[in-house]
């Protein structure tokens, strides 16, 4: 094989894999710049750092998407597609540009997030972690939801684990659990389930359509 096929051929697809992996974070403070989302709002600014995405709706539902953007690749796309099929509320924390703009979700409470997510019944939580195996990890304290969302995802052919420590999302203060039942689902894609979501037409659709029937 040629030096020119192997970079036009081979390299850009090893190059995204590599920018997913090393761009998310497991999801514990310990990794985070800032102890709170208004302590990272006091030092980045809005519309160059970071942007928020909102859509309200007449749902008592909500998709968030609080690592968005350049912080966990791929996850606010997955949790707009949700909100906009199943006609959900939606929010999201989109990284501009920069690194530091994990907050963990125990510690994320920037006001606008609050007031939607304590407005609604159901809440789904979208991130992103490390991860060489295409696997979704569901957590959360919402145990009815999370076997809905367990059952679409495994009948769409999608491998679903429990969490490992740390991705559990059972915090009473981890933002998937502060709506109006003190429930919620946290789901955690791995880099590897991102990267070929963001690149398969056909099984980002399937595995939208199957959060989107655990939700209605």
């Amino acid at each position: 094989m040629s030096k020119r096929h192997f970079l036009h051929t081979y390299l850009p697809g090893i190059l995204t894999a590599l920018l997913l992996s090393v761009s998310v974070f497991v999801g514990t403070a310990s990794a985070d710049t800032y102890p709170s989302a208004t302590s990272l709002q006091a030092h980045k600014k809005l519309g160059v750092d970071y942007r928020i995405l909102q859509k309200f709706t007449p749902s008592d539902s909500i998709v968030l998407s609080i690592h968005g953007g350049n912080i966990e690749r791929g996850t606010n796309q997955i949790a707009q597609a949700v909100a906009s099929r199943g006609n959900f509320d939606y929010y999201g924390f989109i990284g501009l540009r920069g690194s530091g703009l994990h907050v963990t979700s125990t510690n994320f409470n920037e006001s606008c997030a609050l007031r939607m997510v304590r407005a609604s019944n159901k809440t789904l939580s979208i991130h992103g972690c490390r991860g060489s195996s295409k696997v979704t990890y569901l957590g959360g304290l919402d145990k009815a939801f999370k076997a809905k969302v367990k059952a679409q995802l495994i009948k769409a052919g999608f491998t679903v684990k429990n969490p490992p420590s740390g991705l559990g999302g059972s915090g009473r203060a981890n933002i998937c659990n502060r709506n109006k039942i003190g429930k919620g689902v946290q789901l955690e894609l791995t880099a590897a389930l991102r990267n070929h979501l963001m690149n398969n037409k056909s099984d980002f659709n399937r595995y939208v359509s199957a959060l989107v029937k655990a939700q209605s």
